[in-house]
């Protein structure tokens, strides 16, 4: 029969027994959650809501070096990133105080009692009873200690952290690169969807010049019904070009206006006019140009820190093996109580005692269970790996300063032949206009013309925005943009 103590614990067990076993199987991640309507979630109040997006000032034209400023104050990320280069910073002020004594001071109080019997005593010279015994003691004490030498642990910690810090200060400038680069981007886009608007608004009113012409032509029985049916689908495909052209200007607005931290439900005013000058060629020194380029971009110029602070690191274990000189210093005062309760009566007194002394001492290690052998593999292990991401990092740099480079010089060709066809073209349709004027080219005729004209149109604006996104793009690659005009 068990004890009785033992009862509640069976009880618990036998109620433990009869739960339900679904009732403790993992929940079905197949089973909608809480207020789920098919795969859209019910609204989540502990999600934070945004910051209010700085509005456009109203009947102000923004410029691009105007844009760029505005989109540095607002970002977050080139805040984040500047926040993490004072963390580094910090880190070295924490390194660099290794250097200095540390100073403590130390109040302790205690006290200490017991009670025992009296004593067996035969000749009466005791008194009887219980005898109560008291000691208490009171210590302030300040104490410096210093760590002299270390073998050079402290000045790889220190190298490191300089090394970090650094690299968080590149990889702020290399936000406000990146930062930089996609809002002159977004403002290229804008500009050509509001070049492509411009053209499809003309495309559109020529073609409805078009159209006219060919029901006049087709009451004078000049135009077949053919004709006229082309002209009118031209100019309804010239309504649905214009339609989806604005569109995309409305979405390229919103995008930059974002990227800038400007409130996208107005609508911005921009300058487009201010914009980059494309060169002439690209560099013709390709070589030195890329030396120059990998030098100058900032994750390289961090991945390689990085490559020094883990070496450092490897340093500073390996001077963990070596022994350490301290030197320290304590002085204070120490208050010693004592008394002592007996049935005849009490005794008690106290005693002052300074307390002063002065030490240096040499920490040996000798063995820690092969633990800093362990971190020492790690520590090299780091430093290889992060040695090898930063020539991988290169070799990847390299090939997109390569590849911008040969972008920008066949955007630039491009250009240059988008210009010449756009000439052509234009002679071409005011030639087939002449003609029709006098009867000599048909609706067709003319609307081929045009066709080409605008499809001529359209190509320059697209050659002109690659062009100068591939400028900006090889000065992003090369780490030397810096702003939106030249």
């Amino acid at each position: 029969m068990p004890r009785p103590n033992a009862l509640p614990l069976l009880v618990l067990l036998a109620a433990c027994a009869n739960l339900d076993s679904a009732a403790l199987a993992p929940a079905d991640p197949s089973a909608p959650l809480a207020g789920m309507s098919g795969f859209t979630l019910p609204a989540d109040v502990r999600v934070p809501g945004g910051t209010a997006s700085r509005a456009p000032v109203p009947g102000q034209r923004y410029d691009l070096i105007t844009l760029i400023d505005i989109a540095q104050t607002n970002n977050p990320l080139t805040r984040a990133a500047w926040l993490r280069a004072r963390q580094a910073a910090l880190a070295v002020g924490m390194v660099e105080a290794a250097y200095l004594p540390r100073l403590s001071a130390e109040i302790l109080a205690g006290r200490h009692a017991s009670d025992s019997a009296g004593v067996s005593d035969p000749l009466g010279v005791l008194p009887g009873g219980d005898v109560r015994a008291g000691t208490g003691v009171n210590a302030a004490v300040l104490s410096v200690q210093w760590l002299l030498f270390d073998f050079g642990r402290r000045a790889a910690l220190r190298e490191g952290a300089q090394e970090l810090s650094f690299a968080g200060n590149v990889n702020f400038v290399a936000a406000h690169q990146t930062l930089i680069h996609d809002v002159t981007q977004a403002f290229y886009d804008l500009q050509a969807a509001a070049q492509r608007e411009d053209i499809q608004r003309r495309r559109l009113a020529a073609a409805d010049e078009i159209a006219s012409m060919a029901r006049a032509r087709r009451g004078q029985q000049l135009a077949t019904v053919t004709e006229l049916a082309q002209a009118e689908q031209v100019l309804a495909q010239a309504r649905f070009d214009l339609t989806r052209a604005r569109s995309e200007t409305s979405a390229a607005s919103v995008r930059l206006a974002t990227l800038c931290g400007l409130s996208p439900r107005q609508p911005i005013r921009v300058d487009l006019s201010s914009t980059l000058r494309l060169p002439p060629r690209p560099p013709e020194a390709v070589d030195a140009f890329l030396d120059d380029a990998l030098q100058r971009r900032p994750d390289l110029q961090a991945a390689f820190a990085r490559a020094r602070a883990s070496e450092a690191n490897v340093r500073a274990v390996e001077a963990s093996f070596r022994p350490r000189i301290v030197a320290s210093a304590t002085l204070g005062r120490r208050m010693l109580t004592g008394s002592l309760d007996t049935g005849a009566g009490s005794l008690g007194g106290e005693r002052s005692q300074q307390v002063a002394g002065l030490y240096l001492g040499v920490s040996i290690p000798i063995w820690d269970g092969n633990a800093r052998q362990l971190q020492l593999a790690e520590a090299q292990a780091g430093h290889e790996a992060a040695l090898a991401e930063a020539e991988n990092l290169r070799a990847m740099a390299e090939g997109e300063i390569i590849a911008a480079y040969e972008a920008l010089r066949a955007s630039l060709a491009a250009n240059a032949a988008a210009g010449e066809m756009v000439s052509t073209a234009q002679t071409t349709y005011d030639a087939a206009r002449s003609m029709s004027e006098r009867g000599l080219a048909t609706v067709g005729e003319v609307d081929t013309a045009l066709r080409m004209l605008y499809d001529a149109q359209l190509a320059r604006v697209e050659a002109q925005r690659t062009a100068r996104s591939s400028a900006a793009l090889l000065a992003y690659a090369s780490g030397q943009i810096a702003g939106g005009a030249d």
